[in-house]
Formats: C-alpha cells, structure tokens, sequence
C-alpha cells in the first residue's frame, strides 16, 4: 500500500466500526499469547476486519498504528558530521564512496516519508483468542529491506581491528544474531517495529535505556538475523510446496480443520498450522490457497459438508 492508501484506512476506522456497532479503540494490539489468530492482508482488508469481529460477538476492535521515523535509518554521519550518532555503524572515512553514497540515498528516500504512516493494525478479542490483522505500506517494507542490507554491507566492508573499543564486538554480534534467527518471538513478529520491541525485551541494556552501544549491537544482531530468518522461510515454505502432500496428510492427521466449517476459518487455522510447523514463519497466502486445494483435503472437506447436511436433516421434525 501507498501513503494514500494507509491515510484512508486510518481515517475509515471510526466509520467502519460504527457500522458494524463496535467501540474503536486506541491501543496496543501485540502482546505475548498462546491464543492469537493473524489474519493475513491477503485475506481481509480494514472492513472485512470490521465485519469479521462483529460476525464473532466482539464488541470492541482495537487499532494502533506505526510512523515512520527517519533518523533509524542513519547507517552512516553526513559529510562533516562525526560518528556520534546512536545509529551509525561507521565513519564515511571507513567505507567506500559506493557504500557512502548508498546509504545517503537510502536516508533521503527514509526521509521523504518521514512521519507518515508505515503500518496500521487492528485487533479484537472472542473467548480469549487475540484476532490480530497488519497491512504494512510497500515503500516502508522496502526502506526496512535496504537498511537491513546496507548495514550488512557497511559491517562486512570495516577494516581491521574488526571493532573498536565504541563498537560492539563482532562475536556478540554474531551469538546475538544466531539466537535472534531462532527465537519464534522474532521469526513470528509481524513488523520491523515488533521485532525490535521483541529485541530490547528478550535483551535488555545492561547500563540502562541510555546504552547507547547496547542498542547498536541489539540492531547490528537483528539484521543479521532478518536476512537469515527471510532465507530460512523461503527454505522452510519451499520445502513445503514441494510436499504439499504429506503436509497436507498431516493437516489432517492432527485434525486441524475437523471443527472448521467456514474458508476464512479454514485459512486461519491453516495459516497457524504452517506457522508452528515452520517454527514461527508465516505462510504467504499462495502457500495456505495451495495446500488447501490439494486432493486430499477437497476430499475430506467434501465429507464433511456430506456429514453436516446429514446431521442438519435428521434434526428437522418428520
């Protein structure tokens, strides 16, 4: 989505749950539960959300959304600037004009869209299960994906000594990056945003919120990890799609669609099925349309409507 396209979900909110009778309300919608559903933006857009929660009995849909802050894209001190800045992972004296020049365009395109909304997310709450949805701007993704990359690139291009004594030690980087890359907290966070909260949290500073090389560690780690975690999700789900058989046969051995009755509740329970079996990595919506159209589950969904209408018809009178 554009800039344009996440201002007006925004200023629909109100409206969409007035429709439906749901109070909107501004407050956080991640948290840490053993009973969340995400919906995927493939699947639902801001009315469907709407719709969904006052189909299920919800009373109030919850909303938050994030903006786009600039300065956590200063990989590099501008010219005549020294290297003070939390976020710089160099002095411009260090690396190449290339990777200079790289990392202040990427800082004038984050500036662009400073301040504007990267990513809104609705929530609400029926029998103690979390409904959480996201729709994220495509340009944010983007901006994420090239400072990911950059501050890879900048990290890799360092001279010898591999660290200084205000830089953070390249080994805890790695250790750090290495359990980021397997902790489902990370793996499954659903925004750039979450997975640095998820960061800070599972490793707080030890010198206090001002650790400023603390926090240069905690995001040197973290884009290490995101590379890693994207290859391991692009692994995971193509070995899947290419078995989409057998995953299919073990869908239905642990009888996750045996109570579903409905398509958009046969994706949610799908989308969390491939998720725990990837160890946290959430499926595109390509992969949950294929492996529910696979034979064997058409099969069993055909049954099962069979046995719904059957049961239907032995409870009218005679």
């Amino acid at each position: 989505m554009g800039v344009s396209d996440l201002r007006k979900v925004v200023e629909a909110l109100p409206g969409l749950a007035a429709r439906h009778g749901l109070q909107l309300i501004s407050a956080s919608v991640s948290g840490d539960t053993a009973l969340r559903a995400v919906l995927g933006e493939g699947d639902y857009d801001a009315g469907g959300m709407a719709q969904l929660a006052a189909a299920c009995g919800a009373r109030v849909l919850y909303w938050d959304r994030d903006h786009l802050d600039a300065d956590e894209f200063v990989l590099l001190p501008t010219d005549g600037e020294e290297s003070e800045d939390d976020s710089a992972l160099a002095g411009r004296g260090d690396v190449s004009a290339a990777l200079r020049k790289r990392a202040d365009t990427l800082l004038a395109a984050a500036r662009r869209q400073d301040g504007e909304v990267e990513a809104v997310r609705l929530a609400f709450v029926v029998e103690s299960v979390v409904h959480e949805w996201e729709v994220s701007a495509s340009w944010a993704g983007d901006l994420h994906e090239r400072w990911e990359v950059l501050s890879e690139d900048i990290a890799q291009e360092r001279p010898e000594p591999a660290f200084r004594a205000d830089e953070p030690d390249p080994r805890e980087v790695e250790r750090i990056a290495g359990l980021l890359q397997k902790t489902p907290a990370i793996i499954s966070a659903g925004s750039f945003g979450e997975r640095i909260d998820a960061v800070a949290e599972a490793f707080p500073p030890p010198g206090g919120d001002g650790d400023w090389l603390h926090q240069r560690l905690l995001r040197q780690a973290l884009a290490r990890a995101q590379q890693a975690i994207a290859q391991d999700a692009v692994a995971a789900y193509r070995a899947i799609e290419n078995a989409l058989d057998e995953t299919a046969a073990r869908l239905l051995e642990q009888q996750v669609l045996d109570d579903v009755h409905d398509a958009p509740a046969r994706r949610i329970v799908t989308t969390d099925f491939l998720t725990e079996l990837t160890g946290g990595h959430r499926p595109k919506p390509r992969t949950v349309t294929l492996l529910l159209s696979r034979p064997a589950i058409k099969d069993f969904l055909t049954a099962q409507k069979a046995t719904a209408k059957q049961q239907a018809q032995a409870t009218l009178p005679m």
